[in-house]
């Protein structure tokens, strides 16, 4: 079976051309008022308001396990397509995801996260995708154009009084350039644990006691941490 998250335009001719295609499939829109438009369409199909926040929403689908051959994550919001992404991605390693990119630093997040293709709108269409894959279309003929995962690690760091990270902004912190690491976001302490996205632009100071959480690949992640084991004040 094939997963939709976000009902986007997108979204819409994907839905539309598996449903012509009789293929099996699911569509899951977590706000009210976009899910209606996913209704009226009237697809033969579930269509879900799963926030997808809870692993135990994608889990209910069957997310980790061979039934799902792939996710397309296509919600009209960034930080939706990235957190699903990242969650399928932990949940089954094999998955195919496609997400939606709408530029180059969006699709280095998300193949970070865990996509195996991101699709730029401005590039592509769905039609376009589905002419790609040849008719009838075929999950075998998907395997044929998607890359495997990334092998990416997803990493919590805290930062402590002496870190050498404890007073730099976000947008300063190019010792993640150097060991090739991306920063998805911060959790201030201060702001009762809220988690902000770096995609949103805020160039959030870092204290000790915040955390930041960092993709990559494990090698690069273990250097890093000994960096900063090295570097304490």
């Amino acid at each position: 079976m094939v997963l939709i998250f976000g009902y986007s335009k997108l979204a819409a001719e994907i839905a539309s051309k598996l449903q012509e295609e009789q293929y099996e499939f699911a569509i899951i829109e977590p706000i009210g008022a976009i899910r209606q438009f996913a209704i009226k369409d009237n697809y033969t199909t579930n269509i879900y308001d799963f926030e997808c926040y809870d692993d135990k929403e994608l889990l209910s689908l069957g997310i980790n396990t061979d039934a799902i051959e792939i996710i397309f994550c296509v919600h009209n919001e960034f930080n939706r397509n990235l957190f699903v992404t990242l969650s399928a991605r932990s949940l089954n390693k094999e998955l195919r995801i496609m997400t939606l990119a709408n530029d180059l630093n969006e699709e280095k997040k998300l193949h970070l996260a865990g996509a195996t293709v991101c699709i730029n709108p401005s590039e592509t269409t769905g039609l376009r995708i589905f002419r790609q894959l040849d008719k009838p279309i075929s999950l075998s003929i998907m395997d044929g154009i998607l890359y495997g995962h990334s092998g990416l690690l997803v990493k919590e760091i805290l930062i402590l009084e002496n870190s050498i990270l404890d007073g730099k902004y976000s947008k300063e912190l190019v010792e993640l350039k150097q060991f090739n690491l991306l920063l998805l976001g911060i959790q201030d302490k201060e702001l009762s644990h809220e988690f902000t996205f770096s995609s949103r632009g805020i160039n959030h100071k870092l204290d000790a006691g915040d955390i930041i959480v960092i993709l990559g690949r494990e090698k690069e992640i273990v250097e890093f941490e000994e960096f900063l084991i090295k570097t304490q004040k």
